[in-house]
């Protein structure tokens, strides 16, 4: 797992939980997010945000935002991933209890903390615990996936009130995901070689493989997707068609003729709904995918 380069910590503090935000351009989507822990969380926790960069300034930006903020330094940006793996490394060497992954550009309107620590201690069993998205009024919930992505799950009990447990076709979203210390140990840390898009998704699957139940509780958080790396850039296509595939190829090593037919049908989608922009992208990510290139794309 890397390590952070470098850590400020603006106000030290000892907290049961940890917050850990991966947080990359302007500062503003942070700030808000952080602002709005601040407002509505009182259970005790500590918030490390990872920063990627690509600007310096991030910690003169976020002073007196939030009560208990670590800002660790790693502006080589090794990807989402990997930048949770960094901030939960320190919070549990620090001795939390348990981690809430937090998109940087998700807003809270009500404490939620404490429900998923409690949920977590009362229910070692579950891998994850997750929210629902709010993106301007449409919900979004579990990831559906199709067929290639199910595991053979067993029976679990019923889930606690107000969740629900995840059938085998789905993942939960990284936006919003708290994992507990004992699962941290059995589960593992994040994928790193995605850089962006399809790790939580592999997170996911590695749970299901282990037979873990994974919960989607029925509370939601705002969170405007895309705020940070747009919702139709070529970033965004060019990561979300490679790791797709990639993730395909993880599951299904050999069944490449799948692989095939996903990246025809993928091209003939630009060509038809004539987005002629995102067709260099697409060409360039199942390209990539087709040579198992992973991490970070210098192009992108």
């Amino acid at each position: 797992m890397s390590q952070p380069s470098s850590h400020t910590s603006l106000v030290p503090v000892k907290a049961s939980h940890a917050v850990v935000l991966v947080h990359y351009g302007p500062p503003e989507a942070t700030q808000r997010c952080l602002a709005s822990l601040a407002r509505h969380e009182g259970f005790s926790h500590e918030v490390i945000v990872v920063d990627h960069g690509p600007e310096a300034g991030l910690a003169a930006a976020l002073e007196g935002v939030h009560p208990a903020l670590t800002i660790l330094s790693a502006h080589d940006n090794p990807g989402f991933g990997a930048g949770c793996n960094r901030g939960a490394a320190l919070a549990f060497d620090r001795g939390a209890n348990g981690v809430w992954f937090l998109n940087n550009d998700a807003v809270l309107e009500g404490a939620m903390l404490q429900e998923l620590a409690t949920l977590a201690q009362d229910h070692p069993e579950v891998a994850f615990w997750a929210h629902s998205q709010r993106d301007q009024g449409r919900l979004f919930g579990a990831d559906r996936h199709p067929d290639w992505y199910a595991v053979s799950l067993p029976h679990h009990p019923d889930a606690p009130s107000g969740c629900r447990f995840l059938g085998p076709r789905e993942s939960l979203s990284g936006a919003s995901l708290f994992i507990s210390r004992g699962q941290w140990d059995q589960v593992g840390p994040w994928p790193e070689d995605f850089f962006l898009y399809y790790e939580d998704a592999a997170y996911c699957h590695r749970a299901h493989r282990l037979g873990l139940p994974l919960a989607l509780l029925d509370r939601t958080i705002l969170h405007d997707r895309g705020t940070t790396t747009g919702r139709r850039s070529p970033l965004t296509v060019f990561y979300g068609v490679r790791n797709r595939l990639l993730l395909h190829r993880d599951l299904h090593p050999k069944v490449w003729t799948t692989r095939l037919l996903m990246g025809l049908d993928l091209l003939q989608k630009r060509v038809f709904q004539l987005r002629w922009g995102l067709l260099k992208p697409t060409w360039d990510g199942l390209l990539a995918a087709a040579r198992n290139r992973r991490g970070r794309d210098s192009r992108y």
